[in-house]
């Protein structure tokens, strides 16, 4: 009677703990991404009342006898199964079909996390979070102006941060170098600007207020122009300013045998940045570029570097002998108090089944931002669920393209594919995954559940009333 009476507790404690379970999956009927779980049981030790004892040629072995001790809960397993899809409409919205998981950081302690809930926003700050915070993890550049290293940069995906610039008062230009200087400028290679108001000249034409360049950061204060994303990646080309100001020098007469230019009271010295422009020019000079000087009386030859002008070495050959109204300009100086306004900001944004953010700028531009990642688990239910839809516990999951066990989430980020890559799902942004639980199914494992505590709590009653019959016995 004992034993029953162990037997049919132990039941209705496992049952409790199924019924737990059915009850938590109810509660996260409409939990965005939640994956239902379900108790497996097995039998515990059973007691050998008699051992079998084997046949013999005249006669029969005996039955073992044993008695079980109830069971207990073996498992709790999550239904990795995929959600249906709802669409929502909201561009940060995002479900994974297939396999995979977002991969989300803590920014305080930088613990790695995964999730399928996509029920993204966009911070303050532009980067791309979970409800809690957590920061969304991908490539975070990938436009053609971005070098080759931010080109594959892994870590924040960050939406806001791109070609847009806010205004920058107080710049100063050196015509001389054509260094911009503003110190902690906030510029990044890649970004567009204009000039709103006042501008410089150049060199080689003429610009407005409409005209747009792009930034190649040199340092946190210094940077310099250029007219398209490809000349700023790799800080060629770099746009020729000039004094504004300043007055051209005509009338020169050319000396092609000697390479050498004359004119009285040029009013030039030795070392000196100058640029030819208008007219014909002499052969072997070109419109924009910047030649620096040496002079001897009215006599002027070019040279490509101030060095070499300054030693008088390497004297640009004249070619032929152009026009004699051809200008010639001498950058004085340095010229402050310029203001640059953005170039253009996002007109909008969304996200593709690859991952990729499509950029649209307000001038027509277009470029991918950067792209979501998704890893993928060997054992799935070795993941842990810490609640707010996120799982730890990813190195014993088994990450996809690691292989040592005590890899951590440097590793497990830098090895995440891009969707639809190495077996993992495809993006359908403006959607949301929703829970896979089942209620026909749970209403139907909550009555089995409770029947079968139902059935253990009869034999605790039964056997309660067979022991107070024993006991009546002794009256």
């Amino acid at each position: 009677m004992i034993r029953a009476l162990n037997t049919g507790v132990i039941g209705m404690r496992q049952f409790q703990t199924s019924l737990d379970v059915i009850g938590n999956n109810l509660a996260n009927i409409n939990t965005v991404s939640y994956k239902g779980a379900r108790v497996e049981f097995q039998d515990t030790l059973s007691q050998t009342l008699r051992a079998p004892t084997p046949d013999t040629a005249t006669t029969s072995g005996a039955a073992g006898m044993q008695v079980g001790n109830g069971m207990t809960v073996s498992a709790i397993k999550n239904n990795m199964t995929q959600g249906a899809m709802k669409n929502t409409g909201v561009r940060t919205d995002m479900a994974i079909n297939g396999k995979g998981f977002f991969l989300v950081k803590d920014v305080t302690t930088n613990e790695l996390f995964a999730t399928r809930a996509g029920d993204f926003r966009e911070d303050k700050n532009g980067y791309l979070v979970t409800n809690d915070g957590y920061r969304v993890q991908g490539r975070n550049k990938m436009a053609p102006a971005f070098t080759a290293a931010e080109k594959t940069a892994i870590g924040d995906m960050r939406l806001n941060v791109g070609k847009y610039t806010p205004d920058r008062t107080g710049v100063s230009l050196d015509y001389i170098t054509n260094i911009f200087t503003k110190t902690a400028h906030g510029f990044e290679t890649g970004n567009q600007v204009k000039f709103p108001s006042t501008m410089p000249s150049i060199a080689n034409g003429t610009i407005s207020t409409d005209s747009v360049f792009f930034i190649a950061k040199l340092t946190d204060n210094t940077f310099t122009l250029h007219n398209t994303a490809a000349d700023a990646a790799t800080g060629g080309n770099a746009v020729n300013y000039t004094d504004a100001t300043i007055t051209a020098k005509t009338g020169f007469t050319t000396d092609v045998d000697n390479d050498k230019i004359t004119l009285s009271s040029h009013g030039l010295v030795t070392g000196d940045n100058v640029y030819v422009k208008s007219g014909i020019l002499p052969g072997g000079l070109t419109a924009g570029t910047p030649y620096y000087v040496s002079v001897t009386g009215d006599d002027v030859k070019f040279h490509a570097s101030s060095a070499d002008a300054l030693a008088g070495a390497n004297v640009i050959d004249i070619t032929t002998a152009g026009s004699s109204d051809f200008e010639l300009y001498k950058d004085s100086g340095t010229l402050t108090s310029l203001t640059l306004a953005g170039g253009a900001s996002i007109s909008q944004y969304n996200f593709g089944a690859d991952g990729k953010v499509k950029m649209l700028l307000t001038d027509g531009t277009q470029y991918d931002r950067g792209q979501l990642l998704l890893q993928t688990f060997k054992n799935e239910q070795s993941l842990t669920k810490v609640g707010s839809n996120r799982f730890n516990n990813l190195s014993a999951a088994g990450a996809y393209g690691i292989t040592a066990d005590s890899a951590g989430s440097t590793e497990i980020l830098s090895n995440a594919q891009a969707p639809g890559e190495g077996g993992t799902g495809r993006l359908n942004a403006g959607a949301l995954e929703l829970s896979n639980v089942d209620m026909a199914d749970e209403f139907s494992r909550m009555i089995t559940t409770q029947r079968a505590f139902q059935a253990n709590a009869r034999v605790i009653s039964t056997a309660d009333e067979i022991l107070k019959e024993m006991m009546a016995l002794k009256r």
